[in-house]
């Protein structure tokens, strides 16, 4: 699929280049890696300026007012620089809190300036809504005075020790509703683990957290569940577009290294079974665009399809992990090597695969919400009641 750039996508486009190319890349990303929590936070407070967080926060609320594909655009970028920043998150949560200020209190308007300014981190401690009894980790929150007070446990959060603020969506006894929550509530306890590519993951305990509803909720039991599966398929589109800047540039790596790198008295690039698995690569890399781009054109363009978005995180984990190792073996033993750049790609490809779901788990998702779309389709009509025309008062 040919992508024809607006102007607008392509000034992103290109921003996004000169930031990666300044702030990003292995070396950056080595440093980093040796560092707690494994990203910088004042390149954070860099892509905040740029205004990539706050892309798809509407204008009314003081952002760009751009779409999902704005942002794939830049994150690819970002997955080529090997940006370890949780921009996706960061981004999609910057715009349920634009689009959920109406039901808000004036607690979440300072946070949303906050957050879009690269000062503050609001981690979004989100599941799929329609997710099996067997995989949800249900986050109840009951009524407590004017506001609620929240228990549960969500586990695999990137970033959670390092959020100022958490985004939670909550099962009340009316429906979910969607809430920011401060860091340092009484009650919070946060765990943390380090993943391959020296980023972080943890686990979030909640235990009786008390809230005041008028100053935190972003959105009701009415929009609630829409609003935060809006903003959890943004984020598995986010990180599916790094994805495909981690691939790109890997098999970039691998084919300069194949016109260079010379065996038996010629490059090794000229050997045909090497020709084909770069071919085979190219043609995962090419797939996983396609699909990327149409599902965030159709997002958009308001017709978005959530079973789309499994699809694209499905494909995009299984081309991450394929392309990358196929890199290590075209480099040799070489690519194994620590000081050696395809091994960061396949880390930071591992790590990115498993982010919210690895592809097993969005293909059964994928079959889930196909299955509901089928039902849906199947539902009859409500046929609706034509009004009968007003007698004229001219009639005879």
């Amino acid at each position: 699929m040919e992508l024809v750039l607006t102007e607008e996508q392509r000034l992103v486009k290109e921003s996004a280049e000169k930031l990666v190319e300044r702030c990003g890349g292995p070396s950056a990303h080595r440093e980093l890696r040796q560092s707690n929590p494994g990203f910088d936070r004042e390149r954070v407070k860099t892509i905040a300026e740029v205004g990539w967080l706050s892309l798809m926060v509407p204008e009314k609320a003081n952002g760009l007012g751009m779409g999902m594909t704005e942002l794939a655009l830049a994150l690819e970028q970002a997955g080529r620089g090997l940006l370890t920043e949780p921009v996706a998150a960061l981004a999609a949560c910057a715009r349920a809190l634009g689009v959920g200020r109406a039901a808000t209190g004036a607690g979440t308007e300072q946070e949303l300036s906050n957050l879009i300014s690269g000062e503050n981190f609001l981690i979004p401690v989100l599941q799929d809504p329609t997710a099996t009894k067997e995989d949800r980790e249900l986050i109840l929150a009951e009524h407590y005075h004017y506001g609620y007070q929240l228990t549960g446990v969500r586990t695999c959060i990137p970033f959670a020790e390092e959020a100022d603020a958490f985004l939670v969506d909550a099962n009340t006894s009316d429906g979910i509703i969607l809430i920011v929550v401060p860091r340092d509530t009484f009650g919070i306890t946060v765990k943390g683990s380090q993943m391959v590519d020296g980023t972080a993951h943890g686990t979030i305990e909640f235990s009786e957290v008390t809230l005041m509803a008028d100053e935190l909720l972003i959105a009701g039991v009415k929009q609630g569940e829409n609003l935060a599966a809006e903003t959890y398929d943004r984020i598995l589109l986010g990180v599916s577009a790094e994805m495909l800047g981690v691939m790109e540039e890997a098999l970039e790596l691998a084919v300069s290294y194949m016109r260079t790198r010379e065996q038996f008295g010629r490059p090794i690039g000229s050997f045909q079974a090497l020709q084909h698995r770069a071919v085979n690569d190219h043609i995962q890399v090419e797939l996983v665009r396609s699909l990327l781009y149409q599902v965030c054109g159709a997002i958009d363009a308001g017709h978005g399809s959530r079973t789309m978005v499994a699809a694209v995180k499905a494909r995009a984990s299984e081309a991450v992990l394929s392309v990358t190792k196929s890199v290590i073996q075209m480099h040799g033993a070489i690519g194994f090597t620590d000081e050696y750049d395809a091994g960061l790609y396949l880390r930071r490809g591992m790590a990115l695969a498993s982010l919210y779901g690895n592809a097993a788990e969005h293909r059964e998702r994928y079959r889930r919400h196909s299955h509901l779309d089928t039902e849906k389709a199947a539902e009859p009509k409500k046929r609706r009641k034509r009004k009968k025309p007003k007698k004229s008062i001219f009639a005879t």
